[in-house]
């Protein structure tokens, strides 16, 4: 590969330099009963992005962007609104094909049963929950999704749901609750399980400053799972540690 990209004054990265961090000690799960992370690709990387470009029509959005992440790594994705930043998070998730290049979490393919397995995501939350069920059963129907075991499913909801304070927020219905509601109940869902790769876009726009460090210290405290981010937000920057600029 070509030779590191250059840094800006602050120390941002831009999309063409590939990211890594080993970290070596194994680290539990918050929330009990194991995670979802399983082994590593033969290079150790949780996410690994190789020259990845996407055109819609002619417009070229992202291109040639490289990235690799390990274990317990975080990097936020800053840039102005149509940068490309949400298209790299649907083609890690496997929502969107590439036009160019490869995606894989921890070898696998991005978009395959083993590679979703792998993934939590909190993008377009609105459209993706049933309006007529509690954020409580919301929450339980994916879990069961993904887990099978009624118990266990039951279990980590429970569990997330008492990490992140959401017992009152959860048992309201979703076409009665605030946009910061539905918000916490998305990103509750993404920690399910603790996944080896945790993706967020805007996560911390619609919430308040109690519900921002409520998920902060559940990301901080999944010592072992990677988190990408697409933010706005100065804080979230830094308590990434990583940044990948987009371009204006």
């Amino acid at each position: 590969h070509s030779p590191a990209a250059p840094r800006d004054s602050d120390g941002a990265l831009h999309v063409r330099l590939r990211l890594g961090a080993s970290h070596d000690e194994a680290k539990s799960s918050p929330t009990g009963g194991g995670s979802l992370m399983t082994s590593m690709s033969t290079n150790g990387s949780v996410l690994s992005i190789d020259r990845l470009s996407r055109r819609f029509g002619s417009h070229v959005v992202v291109q040639e962007l490289d990235l690799s992440l390990e274990p317990g790594e975080r990097v936020a994705f800053w840039g102005p609104n149509g940068s490309g930043k949400s298209t790299v998070l649907r083609c890690i998730a496997g929502t969107l094909l590439p036009s160019e290049g490869a995606v894989h979490v921890c070898g696998h393919q991005a978009g395959t049963l083993e590679a979703r397995a792998l993934v939590g995501a909190s993008l377009s939350q609105e459209r993706s929950f049933d309006m007529r069920l509690t954020g409580h059963g919301n929450l339980l129907f994916f879990a069961r999704l993904r887990f099978g075991s009624e118990h266990d499913a039951a279990r980590r909801v429970d569990a997330v749901e008492e990490e992140l304070g959401l017992k009152d927020i959860a048992a309201e219905r979703v076409n009665r609750a605030s946009s910061g509601m539905i918000q916490q109940v998305a990103l509750a869902r993404a920690l399910l399980g603790d996944p080896a790769l945790v993706l967020l876009d805007e996560p911390t726009r619609s919430l308040d400053a109690d519900a921002r460090e409520r998920l902060w210290q559940a990301l901080e405290g999944r010592e072992r799972t990677s988190v990408v981010m697409a933010t706005h937000l100065d804080e979230d920057v830094k308590r990434c540690g990583r940044r990948v600029n987009f371009p204006t």
